[in-house]
């Protein structure tokens, strides 16, 4: 098949054979991968370990590696990614708009609710604030970090506050939470999507096909990527040996989750790498281990970082390849119906039209 592009967008698709400007035909063309979940300015020092607060560095060198991590993000084949709280990602995401700047669509929180905000009222008046502000998206913090343990860090109270308010500024909400406990919690307040999740119990899994809210999981790249980079992370804020062993028991609790999910048709799960410093760029690991090792059919994975990922955030034309549909594909050599690790072997990447990559020659 032609696919024809027109400045931004998909014109036409036909199977006629004719003359062309990039030849893909021994390639597989997706339309561009979504990531929901990812965290742009997370990087590793000059001294190669993790970034601290206590190093001297100045706002260039930190909006910096955030471009060097938009930059690996695109070419990995994401055109759009959702990046989960920095005040440098509006910057980040506006200059990339203007064309200036190669990297993915980004939409941001600019930064999260946490249980610092305060209580019900405060967290209202703070998602107001970040809607000023530009936030695509309220991101909240119902659970704590899995490296501080995952307990809940909200009440119920609160986290109908942030997602109701999110609702009547027009905005999503995307919620951190952990357990049963809060994830049901957080459903039940019509929240827009769950992040991480790990519930151990089906009936929240029963939660999410009633509700149709979102999940983002994350069973693979981010529990490998701390494994391999550990000794960048040790020692460092929260990255203790306890805190490693609370993780290792977390990655068994999602995955054996993951598994059980996967079996059920009706749970609208959303890709999400997670990806922090030492990820970026290779975010389709994820969708590797989902189908590897969570037994994900390879066609609902795609599924997940295409069409259902740019429902899940609204955007109603990309994720998929289609006429009138924005211009955002990326292709692979392989099949990753038949090999999902061929979406290791990215090609070919456009964004709006716009080529970014291709080693198709």
């Amino acid at each position: 098949a032609r696919i024809f592009v027109e400045d931004s967008q998909i014109t036409r698709i036909d199977g006629l054979r004719g003359s062309t400007t990039y030849d893909l035909s021994d390639l597989t063309i997706m339309p561009g991968w979504i990531d929901t979940h990812v965290h742009l300015a997370s990087h590793f020092d000059s001294d190669g370990k993790v970034h601290r607060t206590t190093v001297d560095e100045t706002a260039g060198q930190a909006m910096l590696y955030a471009v060097e991590n938009a930059y690996k993000t695109l070419i990995a084949g994401f055109t759009t990614v959702q990046s989960m709280g920095s005040p440098l990602d509006r910057e980040l995401r506006d200059w990339i708009a203007r064309g200036v700047i190669p990297g993915p669509h980004i939409l941001t929180s600019i930064s999260p609710i946490t249980n610092e905000t305060g209580d019900s009222n405060r967290i209202r008046l703070a998602v107001r604030e970040r809607a000023q502000a530009g936030a695509d998206v309220i991101t909240v913090f119902a659970s704590q970090d899995i490296h501080h343990g995952g307990n809940r860090a909200l009440s119920n109270k609160q986290i109908e506050a942030a997602c109701s308010e999110a609702r009547a500024q027009g905005l999503r909400s995307a919620v951190y939470a952990n357990g049963t406990d809060v994830v049901s919690a957080v459903i039940r307040a019509g929240c827009s999507s769950v992040e991480h999740g790990n519930p151990d119990s089906e009936s929240v899994l029963q939660l999410f096909t009633e509700h149709q809210t979102y999940w983002a999981p994350h069973l693979g790249l981010s529990y490998d990527n701390y494994i391999k980079n550990k000794e960048r992370f040790l020692g460092i804020g929260q990255y203790t040996e306890d805190s490693y062993l609370l993780m290792e028991m977390a990655h068994q609790t999602s995955l054996d989750t993951f598994v059980e999910a996967a079996t059920m048709s009706d749970i609208k799960i959303v890709f999400g790498s997670n990806a922090i410093a030492g990820a970026h760029g290779r975010n389709a690991e994820e969708l590797v281990a989902r189908v590897q090792d969570g037994g994900q059919d390879a066609m609902e994975a795609i599924i997940s970082a295409t069409s259902r990922a740019a429902e899940s955030l609204r955007l109603d034309k990309n994720g998929t390849l289609a006429p009138g549909f924005t211009a955002n594909l990326v292709a692979v050599s392989g099949n990753p119906l038949d090999d999902i690790t061929a979406l290791r072997n990215v090609r070919f990447v456009m964004k709006d039209g716009r080529v970014y990559l291709n080693l198709s020659r």
